[in-house]
Parts: structure tokens; C-alpha cells; sequence
């Protein structure tokens, strides 16, 4: 394996894991991100198979961070 592949692999991972992170922290927070479950539950599903993020998944987690529920569960 090249070492350009290797870095971006090695860099990606890291990203994953803070990631999986955030988005166990929001799983907790279950008033405010609860509609977002199923989304969640699917990256979390995709990291832990992959140890990987695509830049579509960290999209999605960020737009549900930035748009918590306002309604009361």
C-alpha cells in the first residue's frame, strides 16, 4: 500500500472515530435529536463495519446537529 494511501486511510479513520463519538453524545440527547435516530443509528452501523466516514455522512450529522427538534417527545 502506498503511504498517500495509507495517510488517507490512517486520516479517515481518525475522522470516524470522532464522529462516532458525536454522534453517540447526540444519540443520548434523545429530545433533541431523536427524530434523526434511524440516520444516526445507519452511520454509526457504517463506521463501525468500515471504520470509515464518506463526506456525505459527516454532512448529514452535521445538518441534524445544526437542526435540533423543537418539539417536546
Amino acid at each position: 500500500m502506498s503511504d498517500a494511501l495509507q495517510e488517507f486511510l490512517n486520516k479517515n479513520s481518525k475522522r470516524a472515530e470522532e464522529y462516532q463519538e458525536v454522534i453517540e453524545g447526540m444519540m443520548g440527547d434523545w429530545e433533541r435529536y431523536g427524530y434523526a435516530q434511524s440516520t444516526l443509528i445507519g452511520i454509526l452501523e457504517f463506521i463501525d463495519e468500515h471504520n470509515s466516514i464518506t463526506d456525505n455522512q459527516v454532512q448529514a450529522v452535521e445538518n441534524i446537529r445544526a437542526n435540533p427538534s423543537k418539539h417536546a417527545w
